[in-house]
Parts: structure tokens; C-alpha cells; sequence
């Protein structure tokens, strides 16, 4: 099974309040009966189903081609693609996967909010807005045409104190309301740039590629992967400086997928 990826819209920490963007990146799980190594996240999935049904112990294989805590919303693609390869296989019915993903990702440590937003953006597909704290979704709706996504990719999130957005939790409800009336790109926008500042990261990259036309560009999830946003065709000046720093991909926003 599969989930997709995602960059940030609105970061959840501060409010509670979160929204996030699929990208066709896609992770793939799989199970097979056996015993295997496990993260703690996948280890709490696979003990929540052995408590639940009498699951037996499973192995699980896990296909990403982004590296983990990099901010790209992979443990909630992981989550969501484990609970649904496990539904599938043991066929299993009236299971809301999102919520289950958001409520184990805070039991295995992973998750400060459960990242409800991320998770439904994973399964659904499109841009999520959500109410983490009630995991509920207030909005889910398909992304703007023509646009393009250039992300600097990278993994092992540094220590950053992630209780410090909490201390701003007025700056992200209002992004969350200009994200909310319909302005996506303004609250990337906004939220890519507060949050780089807040947790400390060098937003030298993050003002060039606005300077270079981007129409959002900041610091994704809480980091440490960057994103610039443009319109299809303009991304080529975008992606030569993000390459002179590291690994680059360029994904396209989806359209809602699953309903």
C-alpha cells in the first residue's frame, strides 16, 4: 500500500490548527508474517493491531525515497500506508486510517500533535486543514493548477526546540485562516518563513529563491527540508540553487485521491 508525502501549509505545533499540501512522492509499505526490525512507530502500529485482533507479529517493509525526519510528513505517510496495507491484507473494515495514524503517531513519540493534517493529506490526497487537537477535518479541497514544488531535501531533523512555535500560537491561527478563506500561497508563504525563523534555521536559501520569483518558499514540517513553490515552467532557476546545495526533487501538488 501507499501514502503520499507532503510539504507544510500551516504548521500544527503553535495551535493546533494544521494544513498540508500531498506532493506526488509516494512511500510504500508492506507486510509479510515474520519478525523483523522494527521503528517505534511501526512497532506501535503492529502492537496496536495484536491487542486489537490478534494480529500475529509482522515484518514490514518500508519502499521511501525521502530520508526520515526530514519534514516532509514520511512517518505519517508510513503510518497511514502501514494501517492500510494491514486493513488490507487481514481485511479489515471501519477503521478511520488518518486518525488511527494521528493517534499512534503521538502513543510511538513521533508526533507532538498526531499531525492529523499530514496523515489526511497522506490518505486522502490534496490540501488538508484540520483541527488536530479534535482530529477533525475542517477542510479538504484540491490545490491551485499549475503549480510546482522544488524541495531541498534533508533528513535528521537537528535539535530544535519544537516547544518554542507553541509561543506563537495567535501568528498561526491567523496563517491558518488566510490558508482557511482560500490563499494557500500567502500562508505557505508566511508559515515557511515563521517557522525557519522561530526554530533557528538559515533562511539565506529561503529569501533567495523569492528573490528568484518563488511564490512561497520556507522551511517544511519543522524542518530541516526546504521548499520553494512556483508556477509550472518557472521552477528552473529554483531548482539550479537548490542543486548547488544538495539533493533536489521537484514534485507536483495532487488532487484528492480517496474519499
Amino acid at each position: 500500500m501507499w501514502a503520499f508525502t507532503g510539504i507544510s501549509i500551516v504548521n500544527a505545533i503553535p495551535s493546533w490548527l494544521g494544513s498540508t499540501m500531498a506532493i506526488n512522492i509516494r512511500i510504500e509499505v508492506d507486510v509479510e508474517e515474520g519478525i523483523g526490525a522494527h521503528t517505534s512507530l511501526t512497532r506501535t502500529i503492529i502492537d496496536y493491531f495484536k491487542g486489537k485482533i490478534g494480529l500475529p507479529e509482522l515484518r514490514v517493509i518500508v519502499r521511501s525515497p525521502l530520508p526520515p525526519e526530514s519534514g516532509l510528513k514520511t512517518s505519517s505517510a508510513v503510518a497511514v500506508a502501514l494501517i492500510e496495507a494491514i486493513k488490507t491484507r487481514y481485511n479489515l473494515k471501519g477503521i478511520d486510517t488518518p486518525k488511527l495514524a494521528a493517534e499512534l503517531s503521538i502513543k510511538a513519540g513521533v508526533s507532538l500533535t498526531g499531525a492529523y493534517d499530514d496523515a489526511t493529506a497522506a490518505y486522502h490526497g490534496g490540501i488538508s486543514l484540520t483541527d488536530n487537537k479534535e482530529k477533525r477535518i475542517i477542510d479538504l479541497r484540491n490545490p491551485p493548477e499549475d503549480l510546482i514544488a522544488v524541495v531541498l531535501v534533508r533528513g535528521g531533523r537537528p535539535r530544535v526546540d519544537l516547544g518554542s512555535l507553541k509561543r506563537f500560537e495567535t501568528l498561526f491561527t491567523e496563517i491558518f485562516r488566510i490558508a482557511l478563506k482560500g490563499d494557500i500561497i500567502t500562508a505557505m508563504k508566511l508559515n515557511g518563513i515563521a517557522v525557519a525563523e522561530i526554530l533557528g534555521y538559515d533562511t539565506t536559501l529561503i529569501k533567495k529563491a523569492l528573490e528568484l520569483g518563488a511564490l512561497a518558499s520556507g522551511v517544511s514540517g519543522n524542518g530541516p527540508s526546504i521548499f520553494a513553490l512556483a508556477k509550472k515552467g518557472d521552477e528552473g532557476p529554483l531548482v539550479d540553487l537548490f542543486l548547488r546545495t544538495g539533493e533536489t526533487i521537484v514534485a507536483e501538488p495532487v488532487g484528492i485521491t480517496r474519499l
